[in-house]
């Protein structure tokens, strides 16, 4: 069930802004970031509504008509007593019902379905805390026949574990204080909303750009060299334009490495897309019609903020291993951000990402690459727009609050 029309153009801006916080900013920066995202989507679950109010009258006493027209959320058993008891408590502190996992396996399933990235990698949820066992595309691991001792070994090294105990992953939960008198079904509403937002912008930052330290190892990453469990940044392919040849080298370096096993994507920052890519993929017929090209390697493009712009990733997604606990814990913030008429919680949840092959991904630095010119903003005229490659430097960038 979608819950309103909350995709308003303020929504999508204070989207925008909570990823690049989450991709370049410090802690007062996400915390601003998550602030206004709060407001604006306060301000839309408000809006709308009541205008849905205004419009059903006498019908608003029934919940059924209220859920089929996605203005509540139905609730189960369990989220029905846990955010009745912090509309009671006016806070989510000190909780006797503990955050239901229903309520994030709900979100889980939505971001894989709204979010491509996310929905094109091999994601799995899981009810508890345990190992992850996901395979080596580059390994066999299936054989006809009688299996032997050593063929066993062989077969067996083609599986790999990964803890999802290792990493708990955050975001912050900011909930506008008024929120709480309006009942358990608007909390849920807002709550869960809000949650499908941050914890799509703390995946995809993390499955990107990740380092590996108490979070997922991000594709931008290699799997070796690490120092105090950080893993340096894979050595970007310099490519200046999209021509077959270019492009022909990185896909057979992935044949070559055995992990081109499956259709094979582009990653892309949109401000990338627009400014590089779109130019190029955009050609006029012999009736002066445009279209829009497919990559000369027939790549599937996929874009999200939380790749850097001037970099694009290469690779088949399903080699990228993300579990997820339907575990969450969810406790008042109260370290450095104040947040006005806002009460600040910080969401915590267990998650572990990494490619399944050392080569699965191959990065390209496009900064070299022709594109279109882009306007300055508005009262901005000389302010470095922040995520360009040339603007910033890569040392600590990337990283997902823990």
């Amino acid at each position: 069930m979608k819950n309103l029309d909350l995709n308003t153009q303020a929504v999508k801006e204070a989207r925008v802004a909570m990823f690049n916080a989450m991709r370049e900013g410090d802690e007062k920066q996400q915390g601003e970031a998550f602030n206004s995202f709060a407001q604006s989507l306060q301000d839309s679950i408000t809006e709308q509504a009541q205008a849905h109010l205004d419009g059903i009258q006498n019908e608003m006493t029934d919940e059924k008509i209220l859920e089929n027209r996605g203005l509540q959320r139905a609730l189960t058993q369990s989220e029905r007593k846990f955010f009745a008891e912090a509309v009671q408590k006016q806070s989510f502190e000190n909780m006797d019902e503990v955050f239901p996992e229903t309520v994030v396996e709900d979100v889980l399933s939505r971001i894989k379905e709204e979010h491509p990235l996310l929905s094109m990698i091999d994601t799995q949820t899981v009810s508890a805390l345990m190992k992850l066992i996901y395979a080596d595309p580059t390994k066999q691991t299936a054989f006809w026949g009688k299996v032997p001792d050593n063929i066993k070994q062989i077969l067996t090294e083609g599986f790999k574990t990964m803890s999802l105990e290792s990493s708990k992953l955050s975001g912050f939960l900011a909930v506008p204080k008024g929120f709480f008198q309006l009942g358990p079904k608007y909390l849920a509403t807002y709550v869960i909303t809000f949650l499908e937002e941050t914890m799509s912008a703390t995946l995809e930052s993390a499955v990107v750009s990740g380092t590996g330290k108490d979070m997922p190892i991000g594709m931008l990453k290699k799997l070796s060299g690490a120092i105090d469990n950080v893993y340096p940044d894979k050595t970007p392919i310099e490519l200046t334009d999209l021509d077959p040849i270019s492009l022909a080298g990185i896909h057979a370096a992935l044949t070559k490495a055995k992990t081109a096993n499956g259709q094979v994507a582009v990653i892309v920052n949109p401000m990338s897309y627009w400014a590089k890519l779109f130019p190029k993929l955009a050609v006029k017929d012999a009736n002066n019609n445009w279209h829009l090209i497919t990559l000369p390697t027939g790549d599937t493009i996929v874009q999200s903020y939380a790749v850097p712009e001037d970099r694009m990733i290469f690779g088949v997604l399903k080699n990228y291993a993300l579990g997820v606990s339907s575990a969450m814990e969810l406790g008042r913030y109260e370290e450095t951000l104040a947040i006005e008429d806002m009460d600040l919680f910080i969401a915590k949840f267990f998650g572990m990402g990494v490619a399944k092959n050392e080569n699965a991904f191959f990065v390209t630095d496009i900064s070299k690459m022709t594109g279109a010119t882009i306007p300055e903003l508005e009262g901005e005229p000389n302010v470095k727009r922040p995520g360009r490659i040339s603007d910033v430097s890569d040392e600590g960038k990337g990283d997902t609050p823990s």
